[in-house]
């Protein structure tokens, strides 16, 4: 079932909303005091660093929303992120075990919870639908949007408000090591975070576009496959072809759009768009952080109109994930 997406955010590593501003790995990361002022008006107590960014990001993703087309409807929660609340979770742990036993403030073990942020969000914006938190390394995105649809597809909810948020924990070289990044699995690209959101399901109002599909394929990919264009270039091209056959739209006169995730390591932008495909790299602009498929996606539907888009992802395991998506 193809998800319509009424509304989408997306927030980088140099805290502006839907904004591709410059920002420096080495400055990160930055106070979300301000951006907390910015979007909620007040400060928001007793929440760490990584709830203020995901209660920041999804509400800027629901305030554009006429309020009317949210009335009355039944809205879930998906959040998705590949570390968690690291920052939060760190002091508790070392607290508890590295210091005879101890007892961590009240303060210290809310926000270790894995389920806090999204918590956090669904009291501010009054959700009392579905709430989850999803963590699948990074393809939690994917599987926030896969989960998400079946929610809408069974009639639970009306509406699911879907995102990604991770954030920045110095150092960088513990960064990378968390995700366990190799010179051999990922392009060499500097270390981000951000928090994108989209809102999706039927609704009489205006919609962006839509999320055609998303498929998590049986056949793991290659280390040595992770810098081969050709393979991949297959993997998305029949993906493409499937998806549009399905949905009964017509590439004509239409180039797609690709979007590909950091493990992605060879980008080779003449030979695709040889295949008839154009190359929108948006990692750039938000660095590697595990959900960067949520920044990359938020961000191309609030791109032009009339674009066909394929993400491709791939996990250090070799898992794939596809997402197709078309803007209005």
């Amino acid at each position: 079932m193809a998800m319509p997406v009424l509304a989408a955010s997306y927030l980088g590593p140099a805290l502006k909303p839907n904004s591709d501003e410059a920002w420096d790995e080495a400055l990160l990361p930055l106070s979300a005091d301000a951006l907390v002022q910015e979007i909620m008006g007040q400060p928001l107590r007793r929440a760490g660093r990584f709830i203020k960014l995901v209660c920041c990001g999804a509400l800027t993703c629901l305030k554009s929303v006429p309020p009317e087309d949210l009335k009355d409807k039944k809205i879930g929660i998906f959040l998705s992120t590949g570390l968690g609340n690291v920052d939060e979770i760190l002091p508790f742990i070392k607290q508890v075990f590295k210091h005879d036993g101890g007892f961590p403030s009240p303060m210290q073990f809310a926000n270790s919870v894995s389920n806090a942020a999204a918590f956090f969000l669904a009291k501010i914006c009054e959700v009392k639908g579905v709430v989850l938190t999803i963590s699948q390394e990074e393809l939690s995105f994917e599987s926030a949007l896969w989960l998400a649809q079946s929610y809408l597809e069974s009639g639970a909810i009306d509406l699911a408000l879907v995102g990604g948020c991770d954030v920045f924990t110095p150092t960088v070289a513990d960064y990378r090591e968390r995700m366990n990044l190799t010179a051999d699995n990922a392009r060499e690209l500097a270390m981000g975070e951000g928090s994108s959101w989209l809102l999706v399901g039927n609704s009489s109002g205006k919609k962006l576009g839509e999320i055609l599909a998303v498929e998590f394929p049986d056949k793991l990919m290659s280390p040595q496959g992770f810098s081969r264009s050709k393979i991949i270039g297959k993997n998305c091209a029949e993906f493409l072809s499937a998806t549009t056959g399905n949905a009964g739209i017509s590439l004509t006169g239409v180039r797609p759009h690709l979007l590909a995730g950091f493990r992605v390591q060879e980008v080779d932008a003449e030979n695709w768009r040889r295949l008839g495909w154009i190359i929108e790299d948006y990692l750039p602009s938000c660095g590697i952080h595990p959900t960067a498929a949520a920044f990359g996606l938020a961000r191309a539907m609030l791109g032009p109109e009339n674009a066909f888009y394929i993400h491709y992802n791939c996990q250090g395991s070799g898992k794939q994930a596809l997402v197709a998506a078309f803007t209005e």
